[in-house]
């Protein structure tokens, strides 16, 4: 009886582990699959930069052969930034610095909706406006 327990038991355990190797392989495609293919040459984008805190409000077209954001806004000398083992973070906006003390940060929004990786893996897509605003309070 004891056996027929044990084995139950480690039928049970294996099952559990297949089934959270093929959990952890169907995110993993998920998100591969969400990725967005980056686009070679020339695309004419849209930057907005907003902060209500300092009565500012940027925005300029730009034609770019680049491919990601991070580097074009680098290029563009739009932000400053601290590097870190997951990419550039973007501490000011032409020279309007984000502040701990006050709790404030730089949102990035792609076409109206938020961002949802840092800076260095936005795809900048033709056609697409990116804005930078600065935000209060975490």
């Amino acid at each position: 009886m004891e056996k027929k327990s044990n084995t139950k038991k480690i039928v049970i355990g294996i099952a559990g582990v297949i089934i959270l190797a093929l959990l952890c392989v169907g995110l993993w495609f998920i998100k591969d699959l969400s990725k967005k293919e980056v686009v070679e040459g020339d695309k004419s984008i849209t930057v907005q930069i907003i902060s209500e805190r300092d009565n500012y409000n940027f925005e300029k077209k730009y034609n770019t052969d680049e491919e990601y954001l991070g580097n074009f806004l680098e290029k563009e000398n739009l932000i400053g930034f601290e590097t870190s083992d997951y990419g550039r973070f973007i501490k000011s906006a032409q020279g309007f610095e984000a502040n701990d003390a006050e709790q404030s940060w730089w949102c990035i929004m792609v076409n109206g909706e938020s961002a949802v990786t840092g800076v260095d893996e936005i795809v900048i897509e033709d056609g697409a406006v990116y804005l930078l605003e600065l935000k209060i309070g975490w």
